[in-house]
């Protein structure tokens, strides 16, 4: 919890010469449109990752837990911008529209947001600077990347008839990593070594990651061009054998370390051990071993986005091909959960 509210000060200050001027702070503003009137709006960055930090372990089960951003009033009418403090005496409701059911949650008090409908109230204007505490639940081992979002929208009763907000949402997860607590007697060249090896490195896992995968889908798409020919060629089967090659080779004799999840769990190991040289020892550092395994699996999901962009049928085609049993025997597309197939699948 400490380093969740160091957090909080430090983009504070890193945003407050844009953010305070235009409204204000990292906090979610409640305001309206309009004076005495207009719709409820909700300003705030929404582009903006909430990073969750480990809680517990719940049987199989490991909770992400983090109170940023807050829910907070604007302060003082700004017609420039189109936003206005709510009358006095007016009762706003926060209800869910869209979450992930299951993997994230709100809870505001008492009362627990985790499925479309559920509705809590957020206070009376003038209601206190509110923290909620958000809640990503992942069924993976301590250290795991996850991600989620929680959508929501607020209405109001009382002395003044606001239009219900429109719907918002917020993103949380534990990948990206901790801000830094830089040393304040002294130039910190240690947080500064820390970042930019773990952006070089996630950088070069991030390329690999994406030539590993592209070159596997290179291989199915020759070998399906070529199947879909009237008269297929006589070297069909060489073709495929090609493909099963590059992304699974289950059947191969060498070693784990050759195929397409060894290769990519190579990488992420390669890239781990020298973001953790230069960040420092596992829990004495500037980031743990799981800040820095979390933030390497948001890598690897973004190179998988950036690969499903191009290959559409790319998840179905990895459907088609099984990994080794010593690397858990699943089809290949389950290894790779951000590889999202096109909206015409």
């Amino acid at each position: 919890m400490q380093r969740i509210l160091r957090c909080c000060v430090v983009v504070f200050l890193m945003a407050s010469p844009v953010t305070v001027l235009a409204h204000g702070s990292a906090d979610l503003l409640v305001e309206s449109t309009a004076s005495g009137g207009g719709q409820l709006k909700v300003e705030y960055d929404f582009d903006t990752v909430g990073r969750l930090g480990f809680s517990a372990s719940l049987g199989p089960v490991s909770l992400y837990t983090g109170i940023i951003p807050a829910f907070d009033m604007l302060a003082a009418d700004e017609p420039a911008d189109g936003a206005f403090v709510l009358a006095t005496g007016t009762q706003l409701t926060l209800t869910i529209t869209a979450i992930d059911a299951g993997k994230t949650a709100m809870k505001i008090g008492t009362t627990s947001l985790a499925a479309v409908g559920d509705s809590v109230s957020l206070g009376t204007v003038p209601f206190p600077h509110t923290h909620p505490e958000y809640q990503l639940q992942l069924t993976l081992p301590e250290g795991e990347y996850g991600e989620g979002t929680i959508s929501f929208m607020l209405t109001s009763s009382g002395p003044v008839t606001y239009a219900p907000s429109d719907v918002y949402t917020l993103k949380v997860s534990n990948g990206p990593l901790p801000l830094p607590d830089y040393d304040t007697t002294a130039y910190d060249s240690k947080n500064v070594k820390c970042l930019s090896k773990a952006s070089k490195e996630g950088a070069k896992f991030a390329s690999k990651t994406h030539d590993l995968l592209s070159a596997c889908l290179d291989k199915v798409q020759v070998y399906e061009a070529k199947a879909a020919l009237t008269t297929p060629p006589s070297n069909l089967a060489a073709v495929q054998a090609a493909a099963e090659k590059a992304c699974a080779d289950a059947a191969g004799t060498g070693s784990d370390s050759g195929t397409l999840l060894g290769k990519i769990a190579a990488a992420q190991a390669a890239a781990l051990k020298n973001i953790q040289k230069a960040c420092g020892s596992a829990g004495s550092g500037l980031a743990t071993d799981d800040d820095v395994h979390q933030h390497l699996g948001l890598v690897s999901c973004r190179a998988q986005e950036m690969v499903a962009a191009a290959y559409g049928l790319g998840r179905t085609q990895l459907a088609a091909f099984t990994a080794r049993a010593s690397q858990g025997g699943q089809t290949l597309d389950t290894y790779f959960p951000c590889l999202f197939l096109t909206g015409s699948d």
